[in-house]
């Protein structure tokens, strides 16, 4: 972007507003969303991070659906993928993740994602239930009616990953490594780790895939019914099997994926239930009203906030024109909020009946995990809330985690059960 194009871009408010964003400090981010969605034509210029922030929904949905504009292939390139390139180890966790499925155009996407086609059709959804039901079980068994905990390290950190842990055939003892690892590597997608931590963060993190490494040899040598023998094994659309490198990209994607965001999930709605409890009585009572209920859940707060693309040529976006190369941030928190789409969009509505959120986003990078995700909630809360039919809020105030600006989710959230 010239510097004429990005002064026509640039607002002295909306450069204010993302940095009280990006400070580490801001709880509630989503007034500031609504300032800068409603600011201008709800297009900004970022100078410290040579970026445009997208806020309205029809900017961040026509950005997801039109690939072939706005590409996916930014990431390494963009500061958000900032690494040592005279580091060895950076270099390998870079070589590693830059072949996530996520952050590729067709073809290549095309090819990667078709590996998953068997592994989250209807049917495997369904077969999983039954794994989603019992590991829910045995984690609530830990917990009485009446009890103080922190509803995020006690349940939201331990059901995603016992159960995509399972999924995977990782050894349950195992699975709070996982979890730490999983929070690291969602750490290095975040433009604003820096430094030491995002050097801590990648070196944790290939822990993680020289793990997944081990774990893929011996099902080569040995293949189970998990569902990393189902990828060893599973050829994509071209008839190619993927190389340990790939596969393990794709991996360490689903575990962060089926982790993180899932366990935001969980949070977000026991938070959005504990404020509208009428909410949680109709879910106890009324079956009908879950499906509506998480969707509500996924559009007010979703797991993640925001994602990024690249320009591949000149376009013009909102009331501005954008040169190619340019880097677009989508802040899915304000698009899902956008009045302009959302009738009352601030009101938690478990009846709303017309909710295309871009929470799982939108188009050929629609979430692959979103009906596990969508499993793991229903399941979980409805047994959850079964359990404790008193849940109220605890007396220590919740905290939401402000280090991470991709997936904003809660550091604590006291409840009582």
């Amino acid at each position: 972007m010239t510097n004429t194009q990005s002064d026509s871009l640039t607002d002295s408010t909306a450069a204010d507003l993302m940095l009280r964003l990006l400070d580490g400090t801001v709880q509630d981010p989503f007034p500031i969303y609504d300032d800068l969605r409603e600011l201008g034509d709800g297009l900004h210029w970022f100078a410290p991070m040579n970026m445009a922030v997208a806020t309205r929904y029809d900017d961040v949905r026509r950005i997801a659906t039109d690939h072939g504009t706005f590409s996916s292939d930014t990431f390494w390139t963009s500061p958000a993928g900032m690494h040592d390139p005279n580091d060895a180890e950076h270099r390998r966790f870079v070589g590693i993740n830059s072949l996530e499925f996520m952050f590729a155009d067709p073809p290549k996407h095309t090819q990667l994602r078709s590996t998953f086609r068997h592994a989250f059709t209807p049917a495997a959804i369904k077969t999983w239930r039954p794994l989603v039901e019992r590991t829910t079980d045995e984690l609530l068994d830990r917990f009485e009616p009446g009890q103080d905990v922190d509803f995020v390290t006690a349940l939201a950190v331990d059901v995603p990953v016992a159960i995509i842990g399972a999924i995977l055939g990782v050894p349950a003892d195992d699975r709070k490594l996982l979890r730490e690892w999983s929070f690291s590597m969602s750490s290095t997608f975040d433009p604003m780790v820096q430094g030491e931590r995002r050097d801590h963060c990648i070196r944790h993190s290939l822990e993680l895939l020289d793990y997944l490494a081990e774990i893929v040899a011996e099902r080569r040598r040995h293949p189970t019914d998990d569902l990393v023998s189902l990828l060893v094994g599973t050829r994509t659309d071209d008839g190619e099997l993927l190389d340990d490198p790939t596969l393990l990209a794709q991996l360490g994607l689903l575990l962060i994926a089926g982790n993180e965001t899932t366990s935001n999930l969980l949070s977000n709605a026991v938070r959005l239930l504990m404020d509208h409890p009428q909410a949680a009585d109709r879910w106890r009572q009324d079956p009908t009203s879950r499906t509506g209920t998480i969707e509500e859940v996924l559009r007010c707060d979703p797991p993640l906030h925001m994602t990024g693309r690249n320009t591949t040529k000149p376009l013009r976006l909102g009331e501005h024109d954008l040169e190619q190369g340019t880097m677009v941030i989508t802040l899915v928190g304000a698009a899902n909020r956008d009045p302009r789409r959302f009738e009352d969009p601030d009101r938690f509505d478990i009846d709303r009946t017309n909710n295309p959120h871009l929470a799982f986003f939108h188009g050929i990078h629609f979430c692959v995990g979103a009906p596990l995700a969508r499993l793991e909630g229903e399941i979980f809360l409805t047994r959850f809330l079964s359990r404790f039919p008193e849940l109220m809020p605890g007396s220590d105030h919740r905290v939401r985690r402000t280090a991470n600006l991709v997936s904003r989710g809660w550091e604590r959230l006291p409840v009582r059960l």
